[in-house]
């Protein structure tokens, strides 16, 4: 990162940030293959592909809970592209008026929250137009208080905030952008403490959600994942891996940011489409876009991180955020806020307010 304005009280939606992409001897971008920050995930996955019935059995815990929400995701995945391709076909019939609400909660409903530990999810409360679920299906998403950050630095609010998995405190976040806001679901979180009601400790995922995903919403992105990411190390510091995920969604499309609070190492992946590209009628998922979204969505379990990093790549990778916002970093480090309903307003002094309202300095 070259710049931002994350030292100032600048809601998530007006973040400013400038940033190069870092290169490898100064010529090609640099990259980490999906197969090795998910290389957990991705060596399960190969057990699992000959795996039977009595071996998968024997799993225990989130492993187990994983690859049943993976499998009964693929059981009913043809009725759920049905309800997705049903909300967003809305946009081009002419008929229909279609909110970045109803896009949120059709991808709540019917695709993340399916490949989200505990298929739970919340929306924000503060989003336009609740509503059921725009399919037909009359599901009535949960909505709640989803604020993060501190008022006197980047803070805002969160389209969609997933579950944990029990046990193991997990993050994940996706980001769907429209011209409103978004949705979440069944297992509520306890106004403003951050904790489910089944007792996981945050760990959460984060979504936003838009029609399209233009440069300024991945700049906003880039916000919020850092302060969830931070929010997560401040409430668990002793977590194994702090490099957290938030997920960028539109109807046609998806990016995948991380932010390690920890290394301070800031990702970002390229689009991944979620169809296949025929014909409108008879588009499906991809698989590609399933797995990365399951993985990703599990990444407490399946992420590897830069955990095996040698010091000297961690150092060439840093994003310098912490430089940037030297001056508020205690807030960043030691204050910010998760699951609220607001924050604040700060009181920003004109010149002439300045000279008009200051008290005279004694000098004696």
């Amino acid at each position: 990162m070259i710049s931002c304005n994350g030292a100032e009280s600048i809601s998530f939606t007006e973040a400013k940030c400038g940033f190069e992409v870092l290169l490898d001897n100064d010529k090609e971008p640099s990259f980490v293959p999906f197969s090795v920050m998910f290389g957990k995930g991705v060596s399960f996955l190969k057990e699992m592909e000959n795996a039977n019935s009595e071996e998968i059995e024997k799993l225990q815990g989130p492993m187990k809970e994983a690859i049943l929400c993976l499998d009964k995701f693929y059981k009913s995945k043809g009725k759920n592209e049905t309800s997705l391709k049903t909300v967003f076909d809305m946009r081009h019939d002419g008929k229909s008026t279609i909110t970045e609400t109803d896009i949120t909660i059709s991808l709540a409903e019917h695709l993340l929250a399916k490949l989200a530990p505990g298929e739970s999810y919340v929306l924000d409360s503060k989003a336009k137009g609740k509503q059921s679920c725009k399919c037909g299906c009359k599901k009535e998403p949960t909505f709640s208080y989803t604020g993060i950050g501190h008022e006197l630095v980047w803070h805002g609010f969160i389209d969609i905030v997933f579950s944990s998995h029990l046990g193991v405190p997990s993050i994940a976040s996706a980001l769907v952008e429209e011209e409103e806001e978004t949705t979440p679901k069944k297992r509520k979180l306890d106004e403003g403490d951050g904790k489910d009601k089944d007792g996981s400790p945050g760990g959460k995922t984060i979504t936003e959600v838009k029609h399209e995903i233009p440069e300024q919403t991945l700049v906003q992105a880039l916000a919020q994942t850092i302060v969830f990411s931070l929010v997560q190390k401040q409430r668990h510091p002793d977590f194994l891996n702090h490099m957290v995920p938030n997920i960028v969604i539109s109807p046609e499309k998806f990016e995948i940011m991380m932010y390690d609070a920890d290394k301070d190492i800031l990702l970002c992946s390229n689009s991944v489409f979620l169809f296949n590209l025929d014909v409108r009628e008879n588009r499906t998922l991809t698989n590609e876009a399933v797995i990365v979204l399951w993985m990703v969505l599990h990444y407490r379990i399946f992420c590897s991180g830069f955990d095996t990093a040698s010091q000297a790549v961690i150092e060439k990778c840093k994003s310098n955020f912490k430089n940037l916002v030297q001056s508020k970093w205690n807030i960043y480090s030691d204050s910010l806020k998760c699951c609220v309903a607001g924050f604040p307003s700060v009181k920003s002094w004109s010149v002439n307010e300045l000279l008009q309202r200051g008290h005279q300095l004694s000098l004696n």
